[in-house]
């Protein structure tokens, strides 16, 4: 028995193309693989390519040849002969890198736990690739970022579904999570691919005219229901993520990029740089009824650095075709002066872990803009006692004491409320519950002084329950249902 076995279906390849593939193969750092190679229909020439590649490695790879039905028939037709451990269905026109599956079965074999592995992939010539991300069930059950191309445990392997015309490895994955199997994402690409043409199954089912309505059949074969709402963020994707989950909604990072049953769009974040406020902007169709949060990060440049220009132009087209939010009266003021009519509604945010308890040296994580580096690099000095670093997006939040947070605009922020959330400690200049406000328009004496009293302070009290309680009670998602629902009467 082999550890991992290539399925190889094939229907008149282009030899150039079809030779690579195999080679690739051939020439991989694993030695214990197989390959079956299945002729979708009788082709003399694809089978003598695959006996000169195979030829000095014969026990490595069987030529099985079926009546032509479609690259689903020989997948499945392949199937019948895998003995190995892991299968991959791999296509004819797909070059592995050298030490891919090497890397896929050392996981398979240290992680019991993993039901299939995959990555990202590129096309040849330089004419891009497809990102993949970190295994969710849930964002699967929305859209496929799984090529179909990557190895599984065969006790997992589904049958492929032959009635598809297209988003066959969708239907695949979804099929085999439904059957248990766990994924797990490996960074970086693990082979290369031609660019789809037209004429190919994933050209033709991309298509306008065709895209939904194979959408809908891989949804109606899982029980997936079609969503009217879709979240979406360039900026803050993991927070868009979990509001979809908390509204039922879908979430896409380009929504309006294809076909869909949505009629409203709710975006998180939206940049006035020139040179990204129109990728924010393709988030809309002029169907759609759009929803806008403003975040922290949007409002400190809109406070410090966007063109009157551009403020006039978008805060119009804003004002008359969207709904506006932002997270307290500090955004709302500095919106208002940039001509932008918002409401106040912060945006939802939950945390179902519990606390955590606070470390034992304590350590607090700072989050704040160039003009408090000074007195910052002065406090770090003052307490030696305790670690104070600027954060990075890496230290877990349940490994420090608390947050200080100063910005100029004094906005709410994400950062702080996921601080409080964990019940941890914040210090802010921001006038919130909670959110441990502290003046910052004295003298940097004054300021310094303020901070290392109130840093020593929090630093033997126990987690912040207070604030997280508080928290969780005001950041649930029922006001933003509301508005969805009146919009949708």
């Amino acid at each position: 028995m082999s550890k991992l076995t290539f399925i190889v279906p094939t229907f008149n390849p282009k030899p150039e193309i079809f030779t690579k593939c195999l080679k690739s193969l051939a020439d991989q750092s694993l030695r214990d693989w197989r390959a079956i190679i299945v002729l979708d229909g009788p082709n003399e020439d694809a089978a003598k390519i695959a006996h000169k590649v195979f030829k000095k490695i014969p026990n490595h790879y069987k030529v099985v040849e079926i009546q032509h039905g479609g690259a689903q028939k020989a997948r499945n037709a392949g199937r019948a002969y895998v003995d190995g451990h892991y299968v991959v269905h791999f296509d004819s026109d797909c070059v592995i890198e050298p030490h891919a599956a090497q890397a896929w079965v050392d996981i398979f074999d240290k992680n019991p736990d993993v039901g299939f592995i995959y990555s990202s992939y590129k096309f040849f010539d330089e004419k891009g690739a497809i990102q993949s991300e970190p295994f969710d069930p849930w964002l699967l059950k929305v859209s496929n970022y799984i090529s179909g191309c990557f190895p599984i445990r065969t006790e997992l392997c589904p049958t492929w579904n032959e009635s598809l015309e297209s988003l066959q490895d969708w239907d695949f994955w979804l099929s085999a999570v439904e059957k248990g199997a766990k994924g797990k994402y490996l960074p970086g690409y693990a082979f290369s691919t031609s660019y789809p043409t037209p004429e190919s199954i994933s050209g033709k089912g991309c298509t306008p005219e065709n895209w939904l309505k194979r959408m809908d059949a891989v949804r109606e074969l899982h029980g997936i229901p079609k969503k009217e709402v879709c979240v979406t963020s360039l900026s803050h994707k993991m927070d868009g993520i979990a509001l979809a989950k908390m509204i039922d909604a879908d979430y896409m990072d380009r929504p309006n990029d294809k076909p869909s049953h949505y009629k409203t769009i709710i975006q998180l974040g939206f940049s006035l740089n020139p040179g990204i406020a129109g990728l924010h902007a393709q988030a809309w169709g002029i169907e759609h009824r759009k929803v806008l949060f403003f975040s922290r990060e949007d409002v400190d440049e809109i406070y410090n650095s966007t063109s009157l220009n551009a403020l006039d132009e978008y805060s119009k087209r804003f004002n008359d075709a969207y709904t506006i939010f932002c997270e307290d009266k500090a955004a709302q003021r500095i919106l208002e002066r940039a001509g932008f009519k918002a409401t106040i509604l912060p945006f939802p945010m939950v945390n179902h872990d519990e606390v955590a308890p606070l470390p034992e040296k304590p350590k607090f994580l700072i989050d704040s803009s160039d003009k408090y580096q000074h007195a910052i690099s002065v406090l770090k000095r003052a307490l030696p006692e305790m670690d104070i670093e600027v954060s990075n997006g890496i230290t877990p939040i349940d490994k420090a004491t608390g947050l200080i947070h100063f910005y100029v605009d004094r906005a709410m922020s994400s950062s702080i409320k996921r601080f409080l959330l964990n019940g941890r400690h914040v210090v802010s200049n921001v006038q919130q519950p909670f959110a441990g406000f502290l003046e910052d328009k004295v003298t940097d004496e004054n300021f310094i002084v303020s901070m290392v009293e109130r840093l020593r302070k929090l630093a033997k009290a126990g987690p912040n329950l207070a604030g997280m309680d508080y928290y969780k009670k005001n950041l649930n998602a029922d006001k933003l249902k509301e508005v969805l629902c009146a919009s949708a009467l």
